[in-house]
């Protein structure tokens, strides 16, 4: 068995011989001792995974005014095996996520946000919309969603502090009570006071940047406000945090320092003439440092099925020259 017909056999010889041939090149059958492999190619269907990402960070804890979810479904990827998150979709993250041949984007920022009236080449947000659908690329944005959620954008802010309390600055509704750990910004309590100095220091080595823009507290509001505690002049005792631009919902918090990406000029004119100090880092250092921590998260929670990665290509559109 397993020599070569000789050509001048019958036929019949030669249909013998060749089966006999074939049966010793097959493989022999498996059985129970047989090692099969059980991996598996990685995925999960789109409908699946929007699912978890829901239950990940409810997007009904978002604000109301914010555009959050499945921004975009693609009918030709309806099983997904790779997603790149980043926090803006901009046209070279979108070229990094076909190259990588990710099937989802995961843009924390919404690319659809206002309406289109029409979607032609003439711009980039247009442009890429239209590239996502011809590459099969789905959209899922969380936003607010993960500013609002428990272990979110705003609670990465403030890990970086020694605190002994800490409370969501406007909570979310769960079961019609307001929670403690879920909803929009966060301010803490310290555990020990901290120079003004001192605090500026660690949020720029937790933030990841070398300079951060300080609204300096006016000295006679400051005794003003702590006139019953007598608390020294730069003494941070409480933080409020917002992810992104904060004016609007840190407006009125009490607190000696608040942390944000950016505020208008007269935000900041207010926040002073209040008696608070402001710290200012541009609007992604708030957020871009929590996708690194968030993909293990999404990993481990939400789908092992899933790969997640974080873009190469997303970077804070604003330098400091």
């Amino acid at each position: 068995a397993g020599k070569a017909v000789v050509s001048t056999q019958s036929t019949g010889e030669k249909t013998k011989n060749s089966s006999l041939t074939a049966s010793a090149l097959r493989p022999p059958p498996r059985n129970k001792y047989t090692s099969v492999s059980l991996s598996r190619p990685l995925k999960m269907k789109l409908r699946t995974l929007v699912t978890k990402l829901e239950s990940f960070a409810p997007t009904n804890h978002a604000e109301s005014w914010d555009n959050v979810g499945l921004l975009l479904e693609s009918s030709s990827s309806p099983a997904v095996k790779k997603v790149l998150t980043t926090i803006d979709l901009t046209e070279p993250v979108l070229e990094e996520a076909k190259s990588k041949q990710c099937s989802m984007i995961l843009s924390y920022h919404p690319p659809i946000f206002s309406s289109f009236k029409r979607l032609t080449q003439d711009n980039a947000k247009s442009r890429i919309i239209i590239n996502c659908v011809v590459s099969g690329i789905s959209i899922y944005s969380p936003h607010t969603a993960w500013d609002s959620r428990n272990n979110g954008v705003n609670d990465w802010i403030v890990n970086c502090l020694s605190y002994k309390r800490k409370l969501p600055i406007t909570p979310a509704l769960i079961d019609g009570a307001p929670s403690t750990s879920s909803g929009m910004g966060r301010i803490v309590t310290l555990k020990s006071p901290l120079s003004l100095t001192k605090a500026c220091a660690t949020f720029k080595q937790h933030l990841g940047v070398s300079t951060l823009r300080l609204g300096h507290a006016d000295p006679l509001q400051w005794v003003k406000r702590h006139k019953d505690s007598g608390q020294d002049y730069d003494v941070i005792r409480t933080v409020a945090v917002c992810a992104g631009s904060g004016g609007s919902l840190l407006k009125g918090v009490d607190a000696d320092l608040y942390v944000t990406g950016e505020m208008s000029h007269h935000e900041v004119l207010a926040v002073i003439a209040e008696g608070r100090n402001v710290l200012l880092s541009e609007h992604t250092h708030t957020e871009r440092g929590y996708l690194k921590s968030v993909v293990a998260e999404l990993t481990k929670h939400v789908a092992e099925d899933v790969e997640f990665i974080v873009s190469e290509s997303d970077a804070n559109p604003i330098e400091t020259i």
